[in-house]
């Protein structure tokens, strides 16, 4: 009986090998579509091992969102090819820090900004347009897994900062985003006290 079915499984093997490409059945742990949502043929991403599970998968195109606006119907606005150029993703990496210089010109951009600390300083004042995502409070993977279901391209600049100096909050926002798939977070390092010692615009209170 083992004989025959060792025979059986032989004959299987050298029939798949010598099937054409597209009739060939893929081995046990071969299988690189298998977590992909959206039509075969179409680009999407998986959330990385112990990312927030999700329900759809995010825009193929280049875009990017006016910083702090919510989810909405419309579509999002296209990144400048500059600075898509300028600011390519890091899919090896969370996040990676840049200069105050950099980060004037991708608020000019209107790229998406996040500040990461608590929602009751964010209310205090923040970088006019920012959207809180407060990593401390309870309710972060619910806002992580929120902001991926908004389908905004994950190879798109997002600027993190929080209070600068030793503050680690932006990072790990960063490590949230990265574990769900956003592969070009920024950190703005000095965060919102250099902000503010430049004059540059803020807000006050709960929205953007």
């Amino acid at each position: 009986m083992i004989v025959l079915v060792l025979a059986g499984a032989v004959a299987a093997a050298i029939s798949n090998l010598a099937a054409p490409t597209e009739r060939k059945l893929a081995w046990v742990g071969a299988y690189p579509r298998a977590l992909e949502v959206g039509p075969a043929g179409e680009a999407a991403v998986t959330p990385r091992a112990g990312a927030v599970p999700t329900a759809g998968a995010p825009s193929s195109a280049p875009t990017a969102t006016v910083p702090g606006s919510p989810a909405t119907s419309e579509a999002p606005a296209p990144l400048s090819p500059e600075l898509a150029k300028s600011f390519p993703p890091h899919p090896d990496k969370p996040a990676i820090e840049i200069s105050p210089a950099d980060v004037e010109l991708l608020y000019r951009g209107k790229v998406l900004f996040l500040d990461a600390r608590r929602s009751s300083v964010y209310a205090e004042g923040h970088i006019a347009g920012s959207r809180s995502v407060p990593v401390w409070e309870s309710d972060i993977d619910a806002r992580v897994k929120a902001f991926y279901e908004e389908g905004l391209d994950q190879r798109a600049p997002i600027v993190a900062y929080c209070s600068g100096g030793n503050c680690e909050d932006s990072h790990m926002l960063a490590e949230k985003l990265y574990m769900v798939g956003f592969d070009n977070v920024l950190i703005y390092k000095d965060g919102f006290p250099d902000w503010q010692k430049r004059g540059l615009p803020v807000s006050r209170g709960t929205s953007p």
